[in-house]
């Protein structure tokens, strides 16, 4: 996993993670849920109250115990933190599963002395079996929670991930300073749509209830919605932003250029995370950026782009380093989206293949040099329009194979 960079978008990186902001704390243990000993169970809390929430989960028919709950305790915009465990989903487990994560969240919230209908929670791991009770209620109990965890909380979400993902940056406003932390997890069963893995992002910004959703929507658009690594979307996806208003700047105003520095500040902690998230994936050797341009619209940009990160053709050609740019030019015809294919042109690194819908005069052992880093650019200009996006996906390994081959096992 890479470490982060001194700046995002050209705001300052804090230490801290996902707590930077002021009045978080948080905490992971090993509760003995995973087999291996790793840490397995954590929490985050806003030490400050009103704290506003928000949310996207999965949008698969099957859903985790955790996301029915937490999408029913959203509906009024407010949440304190949550408590999540890693090893096991909680998923297909009837109303012992809901009673189950209740009791999870009730022992927290008594731990720490706050409503239980303001804390939400989250499960990843196995699908299919209980919670072990005993285990988790237990680590409830054991949990210390400190404004200096950032790293155990982005340990304890982990399943097969490579490794912790956490990034905390600084946003000057015209009165005062925010700060925007975010932890996440994903590593295999990653192909968000309208949600993500677990994303859980804090601010001490203060921000307007009516605005907060409509930005983590279009900041989850902009980021964990492009990303993926094997195209199966999870059960348990959970992405919450909590905003506690503790920096004491005051209300950020829509349509100002304080509520658009905001903006890009949380575009930068969440897209930053969506990349360590396929770069951490399941078996990944390679990460591959896809950017559209000049396309119909922002949607068919983002159609365009995912068609071809999702492509199991383009991602073992990108596994290989195979220099067979046709791969693209198929998955783009497969995206839906309306093209003429006589006026389209693609870029593979610093390298033009195809102009104007025909094959281009191009160094071909420079295309497979640039398949070969562990960073792969692929462009595409369709001409149609002024919209751009990209997406983000990973290649496939016969170490992917191996360890869904043998996930339970």
């Amino acid at each position: 996993m890479h470490d982060p960079p001194a700046e995002l978008n050209g705001f300052r990186v804090v230490p801290g993670g996902v707590l930077a902001p002021r009045g978080f704390v948080g905490g992971g243990l090993a509760a003995g849920i995973k087999p291996s000993g790793a840490l397995d169970l954590g929490a985050i809390l806003s030490l400050r109250t009103p704290c506003q929430a928000a949310g996207t989960f999965t949008t698969n028919r099957v859903k985790g115990v955790s996301v029915l709950i937490d999408q029913e305790r959203l509906r009024n915009g407010q949440a304190r933190g949550v408590v999540f465990n890693s090893g096991n989903a909680n998923t297909f487990t009837g109303d012992r599963g809901r009673a189950d994560a209740l009791a999870f969240i009730q022992r927290f919230a008594a731990k720490v002395g706050v409503p239980a209908d303001e804390v939400l929670a989250a499960s990843t791991g196995v699908i299919g079996f209980h919670l072990p009770m005993q285990k988790i209620l237990a680590g409830v109990d054991a949990l210390e929670l400190t404004a200096n965890a950032g790293r155990q909380v982005a340990a304890a979400m982990l399943t097969t991930d490579a490794g912790p993902k956490t990034v905390a940056v600084e946003v000057p406003l015209s009165t005062g300073t925010v700060r925007i932390g975010g932890a996440a997890k994903g590593a295999g069963m990653v192909h968000p749509n309208m949600a993500t893995m677990f994303a859980f992002v804090c601010t001490d910004a203060e921000l307007a209830p009516a605005r907060m959703q409509q930005r983590w929507r279009a900041a989850v658009d902009a980021s964990f919605n492009v990303i993926s690594i094997d195209g199966d979307q999870s059960t348990s996806d959970t992405a919450v932003l909590f905003a506690n208003g503790a920096s004491g700047a005051g209300p950020i105003h829509a349509g100002t250029a304080d509520d658009a520095a905001f903006a890009r500040g949380l575009d930068a902690v969440c897209q930053w995370l969506a990349r360590e998230i396929v770069r951490g994936g399941e078996g990944v050797t390679k990460v591959f950026a896809v950017t559209v341009r000049r396309a119909a619209s922002a949607a068919a940009a983002r159609q365009a782009a995912r068609a071809i990160t999702t492509s199991a053709l383009v991602k073992t050609a990108v596994h290989g380093g195979d220099p067979n740019w046709g791969r693209v030019a198929m998955a783009l015809g497969n995206s839906g989206v309306e093209f003429d294919p006589g006026v389209i042109d693609i870029q593979i690194g610093d390298t033009p293949v195809v102009r104007g819908g025909r094959r281009a005069d191009y160094d071909e052992p420079a295309v497979a040099a640039h398949l070969r880093l562990p960073d792969v650019r692929v462009g595409v200009t369709l001409h149609q329009g002024e919209a751009s996006a990209a997406a983000w996906g990973a290649d496939f390994s016969a170490e992917y194979v191996a360890i869904n081959a043998e996930y339970m096992t």
